[in-house]
């Protein structure tokens, strides 16, 4: 009997140890943002994925984002416009300079 409760509490324990919650492994913890400007004017700017906004200070009017992957980004606009920028090259409605974006890991 001594051995049947020794061998359910070493399973038990064997099922809670790998049960316990993983830790937050981010796959990077940057991701740079290329925003193209007309007649091929571009600047690149890196992001923290930690989802906290950072501000963009280039006057270059904005014609679309270029968001090479990792992470899942959003642009705003002086003008207030909000863009989702998700992988790859995105177009914004109404060019306009950045202000700030900020990204999130995936």
């Amino acid at each position: 009997m001594r051995s049947t409760i020794l061998a359910t509490v070493v399973a038990s324990l064997a099922v809670f140890t790998s049960a316990a919650p993983a830790e937050d492994k981010r796959q990077i913890s940057s991701v740079s943002l290329t925003f193209y400007g007309a007649d091929g004017q571009k600047f690149s700017q890196t992001f923290n994925t930690d989802g906290q906004s950072t501000d963009v200070d280039n006057s270059l009017v904005v014609e679309k984002v270029y968001n090479p992957g990792g992470a899942i980004c959003s642009v705003l606009g002086v003008n207030g416009d909000v863009y989702s920028v998700p992988i790859n090259t995105h177009e914004l409605d109404k060019p306009q300079a950045i202000k700030s974006a900020s990204c999130h890991h995936l």
